[in-house]
């Protein structure tokens, strides 16, 4: 399905399925978006939509004197990889980390500030990355998404990649190599070149590498339960009544 300016979800539940539409206020109106969930879903809808508005963004100090903001009070982010819970996660686990005593330390809470503000602005530059690295100019929306200006951090990202395929995870930053890797090969962003140690190895070495990587993962899956096995052993729904 072709979406001009908006995405869908669908997430199946024990009991229900969800859906979810997210949209550019900008480029769609909210009446065209109703209609659009509602004649999107596979059965009948349990409840009327729930319109949802939200202004992404993070606090300039997520500790200001004796407050500390954590969860939405922080800040939020486009819901494309739903980074809210882990964000919480890392913020309390941070706060123990600097955690004060009867006083405050400027250099604590300035690194504590530091900190977020970093892990911020790094799932930022990936949930930009679904947008900018577009190949579509079908609508307003993308054309703006695929040549808005991009933040420093982001474009370095980018230059390394398309040069020889490098691309470097800082610390203790949330998404992987292979995240970012799929996003940009998946976008078809591809490296103008491979690293000089790659072309050392010849196909063989290649293809039994690649092959003994397919076999550990095939061994894997063998030994693992499916998914509704999983779900009834460990946390399937009771029944009403």
């Amino acid at each position: 399905m072709r979406m001009p300016s908006r995405r869908q979800w669908r997430i199946p539940l024990q009991h229900r399925v969800g859906n979810g539409h997210v949209y550019s206020s900008e480029h769609l109106e909210d009446d065209e978006a109703t209609s659009i969930l509602l004649n999107n879903l596979e059965g009948e809808a349990l409840a009327e939509p729930r319109l949802l508005r939200f202004t992404t963004g993070r606090r300039r100090k997520f500790w200001n004197r004796n407050c500390v903001a954590l969860g939405l009070a922080s800040g939020f982010l486009e819901p494309l990889e739903s980074t809210s819970i882990h964000l919480i996660q890392t913020g309390v686990s941070r706060l123990l980390e600097y955690f004060p005593r009867r006083g405050f330390d400027a250099v604590d809470t300035d690194e504590f500030n530091r900190r977020c503000a970093w892990e911020f602005e790094r799932i930022r530059d990936f949930l930009i990355l679904h947008y900018h690295a577009t190949e579509r100019d079908d609508s307003p929306f993308w054309d703006y998404c695929r040549t808005m200006e991009i933040p420093d951090s982001l474009q370095h990202k980018l230059d390394l990649w398309r040069s020889q395929g490098r691309f470097f995870r800082n610390d203790d930053e949330l998404f992987t190599i292979p995240s970012w890797v799929q996003v940009l090969i998946g976008q078809r962003v591809l490296p103008s070149d491979c690293h000089g140690v790659a072309k050392l190895l010849g196909k063989p070495d290649v293809e039994d590498y690649l092959s003994r990587i397919n076999g550990f993962l095939n061994k894997a899956v063998e030994q693992m339960p499916t998914h509704r096995e999983f779900i009834d052993r460990s946390c399937r729904m009771r029944e009403a009544g």
